[in-house]
């Protein structure tokens, strides 16, 4: 398992990350490489375009190698998950939004985002409650 990260963040939140995603893997069991990218508000603006023809800033964006339905084991030969993109200006301004610190707040939206690399969606309600169930549970789960 190897997690790459790359972008503007400091070394902490860096390593924090790399901490989380090599945990959620773990408990998920999934052997895989993923990607992890802090960009910028423009960035992740330009990317939501582009990829959703969603013209604003958000705060994570999945980008899934894999086409694994949720709950289904993903397939040993795949050896990248895929990557995702934080706005880390987003994540701080979310967690003084919901009264999170700024490392609670990473830490749901690697989670959130490695699901949806893993085929989790919350498009339809009873979808929605199956992701936030798993998020809830690895949330409680990774003690980093």
């Amino acid at each position: 398992m190897e997690i790459n990260i790359l972008g503007k963040a400091n070394k902490q939140i860096k390593e924090y990350s790399k901490n989380i995603a090599l945990s959620a893997l773990c408990l998920l069991d999934v052997n895989a490489e993923l990607t992890i990218k802090f960009v910028s508000s423009f960035e992740i603006k330009r990317l939501n375009n582009n990829f959703r023809s969603i013209n604003k800033v958000t705060d994570v964006l999945s980008f899934p190698a894999t086409n694994t339905k949720a709950g289904e084991k993903i397939d040993p030969s795949e050896e990248y998950l895929g990557d995702m993109a934080i706005c880390l200006r987003r994540a701080k301004s979310q967690a003084k939004q919901y009264g999170n610190t700024t490392k609670q707040e990473v830490k749901k939206l690697i989670i959130h985002s490695i699901l949806h690399m893993l085929g989790y969606d919350h498009i339809l309600d009873e979808d929605y409650l199956i992701m936030q169930k798993k998020e809830e549970e690895l949330d409680k789960l990774i003690k980093v």
